[in-house]
């Protein structure tokens, strides 16, 4: 009887495993690319709209990254870019995830704040290419979710979180949200910004920045916004180039008609464009065709404070210029963590995707810290009976 028992289960077992083969060798490569395309144009619809839904929104997020990356990338060890039948389980996964979300407004897009009015600057014609393989679905406009302190009135400055991810992505789930809910615990009115990516133009994505720090200077009374003569903006990688690009050459009154002629500027491009503090995360770049970007014209240069980790793969493009970068910014402090690579944000880690790093994890309080003694929160230093020198 156990014999037959034991038979019995071998040969569930078996039609088990079979029936498993037949379900993963049934997906063709066409097909799942078109179930993917399906999935990820719903999904775009709610990963940029993390204040319009309960539930676990990160590691949403974090699958609908990597199958996003994995249209134009090798991701979680792919021997090539591209979706094929291999994606067939990712896919399930995050139509899983994504449908174990509660949204909590009637409309998502009601939570954010679209920068840009009817006229963008943006190249003429509009890009009609490479939307199949974007992060973003088809004529995608940029936006700021806002993290606002309750009491305005004590709100310390406002913060432009502009996350990385080179011209292709962005990586809010790291770089972007946990980054808005630290500066906002802190006092600070924090702004995630959806900048653009491919296949709009490269200059696109600095020119979003100027435009986010104005949009918040001219909304300041209708939207409640305190303390706007405060603007720090904070970018990762690619975010924190967009920010020097900015300094360089979308500062004060730099309008955007000077990257695209024929774009009307309108009031909101009347205000100014200048930072008070910019903290650059492993994105500390100042050059362009491999010449010094130009920052002499700009006569209100922010405070700068880079980071960047010793095992971080563009350490090699940031420290041979922290002299230059020092000689042109008058107040310039810079931190080399010992123990990060790339992308890793707050350094605190994120589950299922990024691990965290210890002394890296440090440099949010030394933001901080440097933030608040250039805003006069906090003293620079202390009298201690000291001589006139130390050494």
């Amino acid at each position: 009887m156990k014999k037959l028992l034991s038979l019995l289960l071998c040969a569930m077992l078996a039609l088990g495993a079979c029936a498993a083969l037949a379900e993963t060798t049934t997906h063709t490569d066409e097909e799942v690319q078109a179930m993917v395309a399906r999935e990820l144009k719903l999904s775009r619809e709610v990963a940029f709209y993390p204040h319009a839904f309960e539930g676990d929104f990160e590691q949403f997020y974090v699958t609908f990254h990597k199958l996003s990356r994995a249209q134009y990338e090798k991701v979680d060890g792919a021997a090539e870019p591209g979706i094929n039948a291999s994606h067939y389980d990712m896919c399930v996964e995050l139509t899983q995830k994504r449908e174990a979300l509660k949204q909590i407004v009637d409309d998502p897009k009601s939570t954010v704040w679209e920068i840009w009015g009817e006229n963008m600057a943006v190249e003429d014609p509009l890009p009609t290419t490479g939307w199949e393989i974007s992060y973003d679905n088809e004529g995608f406009r940029p936006f700021l979710n806002p993290y606002m302190i309750e009491d305005q009135s004590a709100v310390k400055g406002n913060v432009i979180i502009i996350a990385g991810g080179g011209s292709t992505h962005r990586n809010n789930v790291v770089e972007g949200y946990p980054v808005a809910e630290f500066f906002n615990e802190n006092g600070y009115n924090a702004f995630v910004l959806q900048r653009r990516v491919n296949p709009y133009a490269e200059e696109d994505q600095w020119l979003d920045l100027g435009r986010a720090i104005r949009y918040i200077r001219y909304y300041a009374d209708e939207k409640g916004i305190g303390n706007t003569e405060t603007i720090i903006t904070c970018g990762f990688s690619a975010g924190g180039s967009n920010i020097m690009s900015a300094i360089a050459k979308q500062y004060g009154h730099v309008t955007p008609d000077t990257v695209y002629p024929d774009y009307v500027c309108d009031e909101v491009d009347a205000e100014s464009a200048d930072m008070t503090i910019a903290i650059p995360i492993y994105g500390l770049f100042v050059t362009e065709n491999d010449k010094i970007l130009d920052f002499s014209v700009n006569e209100n240069l922010p405070s700068l404070f880079g980071v960047v980790g010793q095992k971080d793969s563009l350490t090699s493009r940031i420290l041979p210029y922290l002299s230059d970068i020092s000689d042109i910014f008058p107040d310039f402090s810079f931190y080399l963590a010992p123990d990060a690579v790339h992308g890793v944000g707050l350094g605190t880690g994120t589950r299922n995707y990024v691990d965290a790093y210890t002394q890296y994890a440090q440099w949010p309080q030394m933001a901080i810290n440097f933030i608040e003694s250039r805003l006069g929160l906090q003293e620079k230093s202390y009298d201690l009976n000291s001589v006139e020198f130390a050494w």
